[in-house]
Formats: C-alpha cells, sequence, structure tokens
C-alpha cells in the first residue's frame, strides 16, 4: 500500500515508475552507508532544489511523511528520490570511475576545490607524558645514628629551607663523640701552653749559654738576666761556671807564689788539674743543657701537633655525623648537660616535605627513612617515543617543547629535553624521553598528564593535500581530480606521512591538478551507488 501510494503521488511530479529496477540497489547502498542520516537532508535538499526549478506544486508526499513513518520506509522513499535527482556516475574501462556531480549543488554538498602543494612536510607530533619528581632534587631522609626523636620541627607539606632543623634524636654516640672532642680541646690547650713555657724558657736559657761560652764575668750576666725564667738551668750552670773561675783564680795565686818558690811545683799542678777539670765539666754542661734544650722544645711541639691532630680527628667524627660549625664550636658540657647528646637532623636543600615517617619518642635506626624532601621548582617530563618516531630523538637533545595541561587550559609550559633514551621497551616499543620544565609557582604536579608538542618537519619538499581529500574503500587510497565543469575522476594515489591537516602524495598525482579537498564523501557515495547498481 505504501508502495503504491508513492507511486501515484510521485508520478504527478516525475516519471519514477521506470526506476524501480534501482531502487532496491540504492535502498541497500543507503541504508549501510555509516552516514545515511547525513546523506539523506543532503538527497532531501536536492530533490526539494529539483523540484522546485521544476515548478511542482507540492514535494512528493513521501518527503511529508518523514516523521510519521518508519525510518525503514523514509530510506526506501529517499531511494527513489536519489535516483532521480542526483547525477549519474560513468564507469570507463580503466581502473578509474568518473563521477559527474552538477555545479548547481556543489554548495548544497560543501564541494571545494584547490590545488596540492608543494612544500616541506611538518607536523606536530602529540605525546602523552607525565610530571615527575626532579630525581636530582630528590632527598630520602636516614639518620646516620641510632637515638631516640626528641623533637620534631616539621610537619608534612612545609616548605624548608636549606640546613633547616627538622628533628632532633637523643644519641649516645653524638654525645659521646662530642665529650671526646671537648677532652681533645682541654689537651691542646695544655700542651701549647706547655709549647709555649719551654719556648719561653729555652730562650732564656741559650741567652744564658751564649753569655757563658763569652765567659762574661757572672755579676754581668745576672744584671742581663736576672728576671728571666730558666728554670734550674740557671743553678747547673752558674754553679759549673762558679766552679771553673775559683779553680782558675787558684791556678792563678799559686803560679804568682810558686815563682818564689812559697809553693811547691805539686800544689800548682794539682790546681791546674782541678781547674781543667771543672773547665771540662762546665762545657759537658753547656752541651748538655743545649740538648736538653732542643728536646723540650721538640717534645712540646710534637705534643701540641698530637692534640692538635686528635682535635681535628674529634670534630671530623662529628661532621660525618652531621653536626654543623656551631654545634662543634659550642660544646660545654657544663652548660649543656645531657642535651650534649643532640643529634639535629638538617635539610639537605630547600625544598617541599612530600613524606614523613617520625614521631616524637620514637626509636629510630640508620636504615629507617624519616622524611623525603623534593624541590618541586623544576620537574621532570617524562613521555615514550613511539617506534615510528625515534628518528626525532636524536634532533630533540636540548631543545625546548611545549607542554599543556587540561588542569590549566590556554597555558604553555616549557621543558628542555635532556635525555632521549638508548633503550627501547620490549612491551611497548617506545624509548623513554626525559625533559626538566621550570615550575616556579609548582602549578605542574607530579603524577599530573601534560600533552607535549614534538616539531616534525620533513627536509625534501614534496606534494601534499589536505588530509580531507583522501578517500579510502577496499584497501584503497584515492582522491577525486576536478576534470572540468561537472566531472570529477577518481584516482588512486600513494600516501605517504599523513598528518591531522596535510597528507604527502607520493604517486598518483601531479602539482598542477585540481582535486576536491571538501565533500569528497558525497562524490565517493556517488561512486560506491553506481559500483552497486552494476552488480
Amino acid at each position: 500500500m505504501f508502495a503504491s501510494r508513492d507511486m501515484s503521488s510521485v508520478g504527478t511530479c516525475n516519471p519514477i515508475i521506470g526506476w524501480f529496477n534501482r531502487v532496491d540497489r540504492v535502498v541497500r547502498f543507503v541504508s549501510l552507508s555509516a552516514c545515511g542520516g547525513a546523506l539523506t537532508h543532503f538527497i532531501e535538499r536536492s530533490i526539494r532544489t529539483n523540484f522546485s526549478r521544476s515548478n511542482a506544486m507540492t514535494l512528493p508526499p513521501f518527503f511529508r511523511w518523514r516523521s510519521q513513518r518508519k525510518p525503514s520506509y523514509f530510506i526506501f522513499a529517499t531511494a527513489i528520490a536519489l535516483s532521480a535527482s542526483l547525477p549519474t556516475i560513468v564507469r570507463s574501462e580503466e581502473t578509474s570511475e568518473t563521477v559527474d556531480f552538477p555545479k548547481e549543488q556543489w554548495e548544497i554538498a560543501g564541494i571545494q576545490l584547490s590545488k596540492p602543494v608543494k612544500q616541506r612536510y611538518s607536523e606536530q607530533i602529540r605525546l602523552t607524558g607525565m610530571v615527575s619528581l626532579n630525581e636530582d632534587r630528590l632527598s630520602h631522609v636516614y639518620p646516620i645514628v641510632e637515638g631516640v626523636v626528641d623533637q620534631v620541627a616539621i610537619a608534612l607539606g612545609d616548605v624548608v629551607e636549606k640546613d633547616q632543623m627538622l628533628a632532633v634524636v637523643h644519641s649516645r654516640e653524638v654525645g659521646q663523640a662530642k665529650l671526646e672532642l671537648f677532652q681533645a680541646r682541654l689537651e691542646l690547650e695544655i700542651a701549647e701552653a706547655k709549647s709555649k713555657v719551654q719556648q719561653e724558657l729555652s730562650g732564656n736559657t741559650n741567652q744564658l749559654l751564649d753569655a757563658l761560652r763569652n765567659q762574661k764575668e757572672i755579676s754581668e750576666i745576672q744584671s742581663q738576666l736576672q728576671n728571666r725564667n730558666m728554670g734550674e738551668y740557671r743553678e747547673r750552670l752558674l754553679n759549673a761556671y762558679a766552679d771553673y773561675l775559683k779553680a782558675q783564680a787558684d791556678v792563678v795565686r799559686l803560679e804568682g807564689i810558686a815563682q818564689s818558690g812559697a809553693v811547691s811545683g805539686k800544689q800548682l799542678l794539682a790546681a791546674q788539674t782541678r781547674r781543667n777539670a771543672d773547665l771540662a765539666t762546665f762545657q759537658a754542661r753547656i752541651e748538655q743543657i743545649a740538648f736538653e734544650l732542643q728536646s723540650a722544645v721538640l717534645m712540646t711541639s710534637q705534643a701540641v701537633k698530637s692534640a692538635k691532630t686528635r682535635v681535628a680527628v674529634a670534630i671530623t667524627s662529628l661532621k660525618i655525623l652531621g653536626c654543623n660549625e656551631s654545634e662543634v664550636q659550642t660544646i660545654d658540657p657544663i652548660q649543656q648537660g645531657e642535651s650534649i647528646s643532640h643529634y639535629s637532623i638538617r635539610a639537605p636543600f630547600g625544598g617541599t616535605v612530600i613524606a614523613k615517617d617520625v614521631t616524637l619518642g620514637e626509636q629510630i635506626r640508620r636504615d629507617k627513612q624519616l622524611l623525603t624532601i623534593a624541590d618541586l621548582s623544576t620537574v621532570w617530563i617524562k613521555a615514550d617515543v613511539y617506534e615510528k618516531d625515534v628518528p626525532l630523538l636524536s634532533a630533540l637533545a636540548g631543545r625546548d617543547l611545549e607542554l599543556s595541561s587540561e588542569a590549566w587550559p590556554g597555558q604553555t609550559f616549557h621543558a628542555k629535553v635532556f635525555y632521549t633514551g638508548e633503550i627501547m621497551d620490549e612491551a611497548t616499543r617506545t624509548i623513554g624521553m626525559r625533559a626538566i620544565a621550570e615550575n616556579k609557582d609548582h602549578l605542574l604536579k607530579p603524577g599530573m598528564f601534560v600533552t607535549i608538542e614534538l616539531p616534525a618537519t620533513a627536509t625534501q619538499e614534496s606534494v601534499q593535500v589536505p588530509a580531507t581529500a583522501v578517500q579510502q574503500y577496499e584497501n584503497e587510497t584515492f582522491v577525486f581530480v576536478h576534470e572540468g565543469d561537472g566531472k570529477f575522476a577518481r584516482r588512486d594515489v600513494t600516501v605517504g606521512n599523513r598528518g591531522r591537516q596535510w597528507a604527502v602524495i607520493e604517486k598518483g598525482l601531479a602539482a598542477d591538478e585540481t582535486i576536491v579537498t571538501s565533500g569528497g564523501f558525497i562524490l565517493k557515495s556517488k561512486m560506491l551507488e553506481g559500483l552497486l547498481a552494476e552488480e
């Protein structure tokens, strides 16, 4: 009933009856088309135009039933109109097809023409990257000593500066090291004092030795060195010198008497012997005391050096444990008491506390992680580059990339590539790329996804067409070439690189030919209709 009503209605406007041998094929094409709705809308507009130009009073009734009948009925009716209203296809004996499409319908179908462009192929390759912590500015804080947490000075999320105190640990090891340093410093003070006294004593005694070697009068020596500190050396030297002077005076006295015969030669000889013996004793005493002075100075100097070494070792031990200079310089067991065993854990650099696992009074060990600090002023951008884009990596080293994030629409970030990877992941067939981005405002959060723009430009010019000009059917790629007036020929082509905007034509198309860049689907649909009609 529906078919007879359609035929009578249409018969008043156009000779539709002769087209029923094509309706079945067209209905199948329209109903199976993925864009059947859009095509049907285009057909309706075309038929409205066609019937208005044929001076028809009204459109065929089946168009008025569009909202009242099932979709299959309208598809059936639309197929009849398609056979009457739209142009036909001419199949040549060659491999290409030609479609006739009147110019008056180009605007309705959205058909646009242009010529291929010869230029360098350039495409923005987009990758999905992920923001991660800058591993060069990430610190997992562990204690160097064991002990009990006496103070926690920070909270999760706090921003800390370099060397800022994070926690205080009561450590017996640190306390003992500080006490050893305190004792070593005391010993150094004593050694330096002894060395100073010995240096003074040696200087004064050497002056006395010089005077005695020159055999100055004792009265003169006393006047010059009366208040000089010489210790026992003064007495020992002056006694020996006095004995020698007395023996010498006896010899002189006896020599004057011996000439007159008052004393025997034996007495004179005995006096001379004592004088020589006292002189030898005196000279030996000078040499002995000079040696003792040198030895004493050397020993006191070595004692100072040894004490300084012990102090340096104790200071180094404390610094190895992490004590800073102020803590090392202010050790005083009397004033500090038991707090001398406090060990301060400090920030290695400025950053944010992103993990905290320490509580007051907790017993800690060297293998327990207390805190994690990250410098978020810079972050890493990690991305996996697919195998087909690997040639780009060598050109990306050291270059700046543009980043965008859905969290901050309209805002662009920049990152500098510092690692382009050397090993391909066998599972994903990708190579890891790393870039570093400034993040002073902390807008890029670790774990956030970003879109990375990679510039890819060919070195040679090539024939390119808009990507919308390229059509596909049954694993074949083709474009429609405008042959003049309303004729369009299918032209099979070989496509190279293909992006969102441009496609490189490697074979099948000349740079001076005019092609369809928009509306090609309508021509493709007519081409497929013609192929179905021939079956």
